[in-house]
């Protein structure tokens, strides 16, 4: 985070609550035990009086916690969040914007978690470097990103390396093929879609390979898989099974 957000934070911070699978409770992130590791599928609501010290909070937590999904919590008379998003990049393609979710009774649930659910379907690029950035090898981005160009939009990789060729290279760094970190961004992609991933035209998994992908490189049961919202906890949970981290 910028020294510019990161003195906004510590001078007019809000307030940023936890929402957790499966997401019936909001608990302030000051009052938990402890929150040296969120749980993956977390979601990280931020409110306050000013959007840009909230967004500046967001920034800080997503940083300590790239697994988390960043969401900003608003009332319906707030400024347009466009112009302060410039400001900051880590957030823009990740923010989830819950609009009108301030009510008398604080913040509405349900509306974090449809805005959260609305957000777009993680591209290539987005997911290439959250890995690159998490393993903090910046190497991997470009590879990474051809190979999730072909997994979701069908983009062969470049014509001048073999599957082989990419395998080897992604051999120096863990177990993953470049057929394994294919079939992880299509579960990405599923996963962000959400009960609607059936009927979204980008999604190309059959159940009963999402239910294989999930206990392959997320060791986990598929209920629990499809229980958790976002992408990034399945890019987090990969990365864990994979010994990656």
């Amino acid at each position: 985070m910028s020294p510019l957000l990161a003195g906004v934070a510590r001078r007019f911070g809000g307030e940023l609550s936890v929402l957790a699978p499966p997401y019936r409770t909001l608990s302030s992130l000051r009052s938990l035990p402890g929150v040296g590791d969120l749980p993956l599928g977390c979601v990280v609501v931020g409110r306050g009086d000013a959007a840009l010290p909230v967004l500046a909070d967001l920034t800080a937590a997503a940083y300590r916690w790239p697994w988390i999904i960043p969401c900003v919590a608003l009332d319906v008379e707030h400024e347009p969040l466009e112009p302060l998003l410039m400001l900051v990049t880590e957030l823009r393609d990740r923010l989830a914007v819950a609009k009108e979710a301030v009510g008398g009774r604080g913040i509405e649930l349900a509306a974090v978690v449809v805005a959260v659910r609305k957000r777009e379907s993680p591209a290539p690029r987005l997911l290439a470097e959250w890995i690159a950035k998490r393993l903090k090898r910046a190497e991997l981005g470009a590879p990474l990103c051809s190979q999730f160009r072909q997994a979701l939009e069908g983009v062969p990789a470049s014509d001048g390396c073999s599957v082989s060729t990419f395998s080897r290279f992604f051999r120096r760094y863990g177990k993953y093929t470049a057929r394994d970190w294919r079939a992880l961004a299509r579960l990405c992609v599923y996963a962000a879609a959400g009960p609607d991933c059936l009927a979204s035209a980008s999604v190309t998994l059959s159940l009963r390979t999402a239910r294989s992908y999930a206990r392959q490189y997320l060791a986990l049961p598929y209920q629990r898989f499809a229980e958790c919202l976002g992408w990034e906890w399945v890019l987090e949970a990969g990365l864990r099974s994979g010994r990656y981290l």
